[in-house]
């Protein structure tokens, strides 16, 4: 299997990695110390459909969430997470995934195409995780703020979203169209 993360070789972050690469799954809490409020996301949000970069934006009966792929214009605050982790970690494409309700709908149990290091910047949000050796073994984890999760590619994972919240979800290998 291809190591996604390998501009990382030679350090410690690289063993990091590894160690949930060879596990389907890695959880790092407090990676990071974040001070993000609902204004926060809420000009990111308005700066992404500012710039027409909004995938999906449900109506406001709905679900109330939306999804801004491949960020390339963050604000102020966002862009110093985005920056530090792209620098730290050199990943290479970030999503953001927002909330405005609580128990709204999320993309259900899924698999990746590329490794990914999920980040929670806003309030709290929960994953399933499936072992990805065959044992039919999941693993619960609730995500604060400034915690994150390595997910192998291929292995299944379900998010659940506990109420509003912002995540962004970092890659080294940009998507395949």
């Amino acid at each position: 299997m291809v190591i996604q993360f390998n501009k990382l070789e030679g350090t410690n972050l690289y063993d990091t990695l590894m160690e949930g690469h060879q596990a389907g799954f890695k959880v790092f809490r407090n990676l990071i110390q974040l001070d993000i409020t609902a204004l926060d996301v809420a000009e990111q949000y308005y700066h992404c459909k500012k710039h027409n970069v909004l995938v999906k934006e449900d109506s406001a009966n709905y679900n109330n969430r939306w999804f801004c792929p491949n960020l390339k214009t963050p604000t102020k605050r966002i862009g110093k997470i985005f920056n530090y982790i792209q620098q730290q970690y050199r990943t290479s494409q970030c999503d953001i995934y927002a909330s405005w309700v609580r128990d709204g709908h999320s993309y259900g149990r899924h698999n990746d195409e590329m490794d990914v290091l999920i980040l929670q910047v806003w309030n709290e949000m929960a994953y399933t995780v499936e072992s990805p050796f065959g044992e039919k073994q999941h693993t619960a984890f609730t995500l604060s703020p400034g915690d994150a999760l390595y997910i192998r590619n291929g292995t299944y994972h379900t998010p659940v979203i506990l109420g509003e919240r912002m995540t962004m979800s970092f890659s080294w290998s940009p998507k395949k169209s």
